[in-house]
């Protein structure tokens, strides 16, 4: 019988009620390579954990419909696949909730993501991998595998003016795509953070429609203006000055001092840590000396006064001012309310 002399609700059943397993051998936890290491399979979702040398992380799979999953990702690593092989037919798009991601293409092309962003990447053409600057990262991935969806699934998606032709045709036009946080992507994928959990699986099937319907009104002719891009020169000495400072967090160097040892000019650096951090160098590791301090203030192994000289406070009565501004209390009160 044809497609279109079934009964539609038998044919919207049928896709609602498809099988969790998907049909065409491809997975969003391929893409997450080898650091996947253990996984809990439940009867909505797969939770996966992620491992390695750069930290931890977890990613929950919902799959949503024939060729389409939803990924929840709490990254709390620097990198989770270093080698993401092309893939035919596939977009990987990205929703930045909190946290920055770098988002690589080949070997000479960088741009980061932040939160409230959006990214659209065809994964057909060349590798791209996903690291994270901060080694904090909360979003969502969904991926679309043309190949898995079937003729019915394409017929629903007609009838509620899902324009799927021009969708994939963007695979063979561009390989990325960046929309800056904007209203209508924080209402599609914000509300994914606050839904019930016994109707999260049906909610997320909504929510795939409202952005299948923004992808086919977006306009994916206009360039990449919206986007910074780094050479790879750029983010690996940029990389260095952060690891540089991280090692020697109770020292204070200048803007020179540090342009001159790492032979960059003062204005680049200035603007790239920016680019790819999120923050400008100093408040950037105002935020982390003051982490560390918070960490140590819950191990409860060294004194407030030792914490401060630890983190490059010479005067307790700064660090005690600095970390009231950012945790809301002195550090004596949170050691003891931890």
């Amino acid at each position: 019988m044809a497609i279109g002399d079934d009964n539609p609700y038998k044919i919207a059943g049928d896709i609602l009620s498809a099988s969790s397993v998907p049909d065409s051998g491809f997975s969003s936890v391929d893409l997450y390579g080898s650091s996947v290491q253990e996984k809990n399979e439940g009867s909505m979702c797969t939770v996966f954990h992620l491992e390695n040398e750069s930290g931890t992380g977890d990613i929950t799979v919902y799959h949503a419909f024939p060729g389409m999953e939803l990924v929840y990702n709490d990254m709390h690593m620097e990198y989770c696949n270093k080698k993401q092989n092309p893939r035919s037919g596939i977009i990987e798009i990205n929703y930045c909730r909190e946290g920055r991601c770098e988002c690589a293409f080949g070997e000479q092309s960088y741009c980061y993501m932040a939160a409230g962003d959006l990214s659209i990447c065809a994964l057909q053409r060349r590798s791209h991998t996903s690291s994270f600057p901060t080694s904090h990262y909360h979003g969502i991935t969904v991926t679309i595998d043309f190949a898995g969806i079937t003729e019915e699934m394409e017929r629903i998606l007609e009838l509620l003016s899902v324009d799927l032709t021009r969708i994939s045709e963007f695979s063979g036009k561009r390989d990325f795509h960046m929309v800056r946080a904007n209203e209508t992507v924080r209402h599609i994928f914000s509300e994914l953070y606050i839904v019930q959990d016994h109707i999260r699986p049906s909610y997320i099937k909504v929510k795939l429609m409202e952005l299948l319907l923004m992808l086919t009104e977006l306009d994916l002719s206009v360039g990449k203006t919206d986007c910074v891009y780094f050479s790879r020169a750029q983010r690996d000495c940029i990389r260095q000055i952060h690891d540089f400072m991280a090692e020697h967090i109770a020292e204070h160097y200048t803007i020179e001092e540090l342009a001159e040892r790492f032979q960059i000019s003062p204005t680049a650096m200035k603007n790239c840590f920016k680019g790819i951090y999120g923050a400008p160098i100093y408040a950037y590791f105002r935020t982390y000396r003051l982490q560390i301090a918070e960490r140590l203030l819950r191990e409860g192994q060294l004194s407030v006064a030792e914490i401060a000289a630890k983190i490059g406070y010479a005067n307790p009565n700064k660090f005690t001012s600095a970390f009231r501004s950012e945790y809301g209390m002195p550090p004596t009160a949170y050691k003891k309310n931890v």
